[in-house]
């Protein structure tokens, strides 16, 4: 990685509106870095609903999350970005001469001449399941993600969670499990309306309320069978596969500390997905404006101007957009 290097845009999040922007930006021919705090790009859709069809994105009549998530990747992949992962941004800082320092929290330090924001509220990470022995099988059959039904296809899963993502986990690995057992230490579902309740009641899936894992036990390949606690009363059940949810941890993106203007931590741009920082631009999730929708087209388009108004920024000779046909008339020559 060139840490000395002066990239034209630096993309602070690897979520779908990030993946996208990654992207356009070689179309204005930039050269990019795209920064993810995690190890997996994908942001919120790639966390929370892989498993779920989208019917709001051109040219897809359906597509599941993971799916789309995967075809994004493969989009940015090919506009060869250079590419962190791992790394949450903690400081930007702009010098006298307009360069932007962009510091992580490993301590590395990066510079640009534009920053595009796409890091949507923050990052999420999941709940670990609160066991001694629980770190010995995260890694290997103990997740806290579905992020494929398919890997499980044949085997017996247990799905551990007491609200809605658990039923939807379950619901989704019905079609390629074996069996499919969903245990809930309450009497019923957080946030889940009667409509999802009698869907799956309508399933295979063996739903047991009340039911608390105390205890796991496996091996050096993974862990096999749950201790479960029923109203004072100890019983054990088998698993190829435990999937446990309880909820999340939000690190907040520190727009504030960054001179970045918001509204309940919402970044205020303008038409141009311009911040009050000149030079620093948004898209996606984090941005607010009159009238916006919360859906993933929506951080597509803000994705593209985003980027043109950063290339305009650079160089405002430059065109206001370009056009893909073109290109790729140029590109044949």
């Amino acid at each position: 990685m060139r840490n000395n290097y002066i990239y034209d845009v630096v993309i602070v999040g690897g979520g779908t509106t990030g993946l996208y922007t990654s992207f356009y930006t070689k179309l204005r021919k930039m050269t990019t870095l795209l920064i993810e705090a995690t190890s997996d790009f994908g942001g919120k859709v790639a966390q929370f609903y892989p498993e779920k069809h989208i019917y709001d994105v051109g040219a897809h009549p359906v597509v599941s999350g993971e799916e789309l998530v995967g075809r994004l990747l493969e989009q940015s992949q090919s506009a060869e970005p250079e590419v962190v992962t791992g790394e949450f941004v903690e400081q930007i800082r702009k010098r006298e001469n307009d360069i932007f320092e962009v510091e992580t929290n490993s301590g590395k330090l990066y510079m640009a001449r534009t920053i595009i924001l796409a890091s949507g509220m923050g990052t999420y990470q999941m709940k670990p399941l609160r066991l001694t022995e629980a770190p010995l099988y995260e890694g290997k059959n103990l997740h806290y993600h579905l992020k494929s039904p398919e890997k499980f296809r044949d085997l017996r899963v247990t799905v551990y969670a007491m609200n809605r993502t658990g039923i939807d986990w379950a619901m989704a690995l019905e079609k390629t499990a074996k069996e499919v057992v969903l245990l809930n230490q309450q009497d019923y579902f957080l946030y889940t309306p009667p409509q999802v309740i009698e869907a799956l009641e309508k399933t295979s899936i063996q739903v047991k309320y009340n039911h608390k894992v105390t205890k796991l036990m496996g091996n050096s390949r993974g862990l096999h069978t749950l201790f479960v606690d029923q109203d004072g009363m100890e019983m054990m059940y088998e698993t190829d596969a435990l999937l446990y949810y309880e909820n999340v941890n939000l690190t907040q993106t520190p727009f504030i500390s960054w001179g970045i203007e918001t509204d309940k931590n919402k970044v205020l741009v303008d038409h141009g997905m311009a911040t009050n920082v000149p030079g620093i631009f948004a898209a996606g999730d984090a941005v607010q404006y009159p009238k916006k929708n919360m859906l993933i087209a929506t951080g597509f388009t803000e994705a593209i101007t985003a980027v043109n108004s950063a290339k305009l920024y650079l160089d405002p000779s430059a065109s206001a957009q370009v056009y893909s046909t073109i290109e790729y008339q140029k590109n044949r020559g």
